[in-house]
């Protein structure tokens, strides 16, 4: 079932449009929502406009704008917690060792206040999903994106970070990061 809701993530977070001959007459969120013996069911409650980004029909790929881009974020992000929610339950909040990516480390004056700010403003505008965090770090005012379990996914934002040409200094660090830890549900059996 973990499974399931971490494909239903991908595939909506991935790609805006499928197409295949043998699924023409459905529509991706019907095939979602279909009842399939012996499975569980999934029910969407979402807005017309995420329908029809995820729904579009056709070979070419559209240019989404950052309006979109921020509703469907938001939209996967709810999708998801749903998901994980009913799979794992309330999730409990704890600070572990993990990695960020750092995207701008100034001094403490007012000037790197605001330029701090300014990166943050910067990378929430061009990647709306990651959480930022801008904070004064005797000496230094930092901004870090991210909470990442393991090296590797810092690294894949490092990269897109650097790809847009904005971030060419920044660096991934080791720090404290917020996760969530879920209890397993307990089945009663009979």
């Amino acid at each position: 079932m973990r499974r399931l809701a971490f494909i239903i993530a991908v595939i909506v977070s991935c790609q805006l449009s499928i197409v295949n001959s043998a699924w023409a007459q459905e529509t991706f969120t019907d095939r979602l929502q279909k009842h399939v013996a012996g499975q569980g069911t999934v029910h969407l409650r979402h807005d017309a406009d995420i329908a029809s980004l995820v729904n579009a029909r056709g070979s070419s790929r559209r240019v989404v704008t950052g309006s979109e881009r921020s509703l469907l974020a938001s939209s996967i992000d709810s999708l998801t917690h749903s998901v994980d929610s009913l799979l794992m339950g309330p999730g409990r909040k704890v600070r572990m060792n993990g990695y960020r990516v750092q995207v701008y480390a100034g001094g403490n004056s007012r000037d790197a206040k605001r330029r701090a700010y300014q990166v943050e403003a910067k990378v929430k505008r061009l990647f709306p999903e990651q959480p930022v965090y801008t904070r004064f770090i005797s000496p230094r005012w930092i901004c870090h994106v991210g909470d990442f379990h393991s090296r590797e996914e810092a690294l894949h934002l490092l990269r897109e970070l650097r790809r847009t040409g904005k971030f060419s200094e920044a660096i991934t660090v080791r720090c404290k990061i917020n996760a969530y830890v879920y209890e397993q549900p307990t089945v009663d059996e009979y």
